[in-house]
């Protein structure tokens, strides 16, 4: 039973609710510092439950569809459904529960989130369920998997506050920038496997070439960041801005990098090693310091 109910938890992968929290709250203080919007904190909670739920229905949605492909793959096979902690088919139905109840949470917190997670939900269908298969073919694979989900995510925040889909350009810049990057690089780690298995996307036929750009999209992101806390001083109007104060959150950062060494530079070797888990929480437990840490100084500041 223990193991049942451990295998349900990590279905719903709670670690993976820091990129919701973090956009979310990226779009929410952006929006409070250039429009002077009061922060509602349960209207807050309420839409970044609803999108977390959403989110842990599809991942176990996606468990479900990829099972037998997991089974085979030297990480994934520890996963609940090819370990057999959870069956299939209950899997399947958790999921279902799990997004049935998202979407009953947001209809009630704001039609325009509820838009949100529906653009989310379309997408991650055609990202996994065949005949659409998104993440096996070169380019859309990208497309869908790190640039249209961040955007959704960020603008399910942005539409709690604000009734229009008009964010600055620097919060999209740094959200993209930063998540087309690292999912980039995260897609690299199993680009042997995609090789075997015929897979036709972005990693398995364009390979380390691919490094390059996901390089250059974090540094985007980074640049966006940087310019946005500049432009509070500068004042270029419309692309957005962030108080100066938020470069301390690079500063605190800073002894984290060397960390991320191995990853940047080779990460198909990361899957081959033991230092796979490490990453993996390294990125998470970094990413909800930084959402803390970003949100806090918005509302004490």
């Amino acid at each position: 039973m223990l193991k049942f109910v451990k295998g349900l938890i990590q279905l719903m992968r709670p670690a993976e609710w820091t990129k919701s929290l973090a956009n979310m709250a990226i779009a929410v203080v952006f929006a409070g510092i250039m429009y002077g919007i009061s922060f509602n904190a349960t209207l807050f909670l309420t839409g970044t439950a609803s999108v977390c739920l959403l989110w842990s229905g599809l991942y176990a949605l996606n468990d479900y569809t990829d099972r037998v492909e997991d089974a085979l793959h030297q990480l994934k096979r520890h996963r609940p459904i090819p370990s057999g902690k959870v069956p299939a088919r209950f899997a399947l139905l958790f999921s279902l529960t799990l997004v049935f109840i998202s979407f009953v949470l947001a209809i009630f917190t704001s039609h325009l989130l509820a838009a949100c997670m529906s653009v989310m939900l379309i997408n991650h269908l055609l990202y996994t369920m065949k005949p659409f298969n998104f993440k096996k073919r070169p380019i859309v694979d990208l497309i869908s998997g790190s640039l249209v989900n961040p955007t959704f995510r960020f603008y399910s925040g942005w539409v709690l506050f604000m009734p229009k889909f008009n964010a600055p350009l620097l919060a999209l810049m740094l959200i993209l920038g930063l998540q087309f990057g690292g999912y980039g690089l995260y897609r690299m780690m199993s680009r042997g496997f995609e090789q075997k298995r015929g897979y036709r996307s972005s990693v398995a036929l364009f390979g380390n070439r691919l490094r390059y750009l996901f390089y250059a999209s974090i540094a985007l992101g980074i640049f966006a960041y940087f310019f946005a806390c500049i432009n509070s001083i500068l004042k270029v109007p419309a692309i957005g801005f962030l108080p100066v104060r938020y470069l301390w959150l690079v500063v605190l950062s800073l002894p984290l990098l060397p960390l991320y060494k191995k990853i940047m530079k080779n990460p198909q070797q990361i899957s081959t090693t033991g230092s796979y888990k490490f990453i993996y929480r390294l990125l998470y437990v970094h990413t909800l310091l930084f959402f803390v840490g970003f949100f806090l100084f918005y509302i004490l500041f």
